[in-house]
């Protein structure tokens, strides 16, 4: 098969340090990468992530593998749901299937209160994405620990709990994460 195509989706902050790293290793490799810019922060909407995922709906299929980040995460699930799309494999970093409320996060909170799943979605995901991995932590100082670790269950996706790695973010300090790599080469 040929390699896959990595397709980089963010969270609220913008494209992460972690990204760059995974774009440099991954074209070192002769992987194709795509690392659009999304909404971010308060400007952050269903329809705003879906209309820049509409821009590049041809490269999303069966050899495509998703690498997303917080909201990108929900984001690009309900995304193949709501398009019927299929991906070879799906690598989620810090996902979340449900709202939550960090205290002092007015803007955060209103961005993330109306994102969670559908029964019809969480049936689907399991037809649509083919190897699917979820990499947490125990010390993310966005989303809590339970409502990541309920995620791979959500998600039927592979529980990869890694301590001490934060929320994978500017603020986590990862500025490499040769994991992810060894993880896209079995997919």
């Amino acid at each position: 098969m040929d390699r896959p195509i990595i397709f980089l989706v963010h969270g609220y902050n913008g494209i992460p340090k972690i990204f760059n790293y995974f774009k440099k290793t991954f074209e070192k490799d002769e992987y194709q990468v795509i690392m659009p810019s999304f909404p971010t922060q308060t400007d952050i909407t269903i329809d705003g992530y879906f209309s820049v995922f509409d821009q590049y709906k041809n490269d999303l299929g069966d050899n495509t593998i998703i690498i997303a980040h917080s909201i990108g995460n929900i984001m690009s699930l309900k995304y193949l749901c709501k398009n019927n799309i299929a991906i070879r494999g799906y690598i989620s970093l810090a996902g979340f299937g449900e709202p939550f409320v960090l205290e002092g996060r007015d803007d955060l909170n209103s961005v993330v209160a109306p994102l969670r799943f559908t029964e019809d979605e969480m049936a689907e995901l399991s037809s649509l994405v083919g190897k699917a991995y979820s990499i947490y932590s125990d010390n993310d100082h966005i989303v809590p620990f339970d409502v990541l670790k309920k995620y791979p269950t959500i998600i039927g996706a592979k529980d990869c709990f890694i301590p001490g790695i934060g929320h994978m973010g500017s603020k986590s300090g990862l500025e490499e994460f040769p994991k992810v790599v060894d993880i896209v080469k079995e997919i």
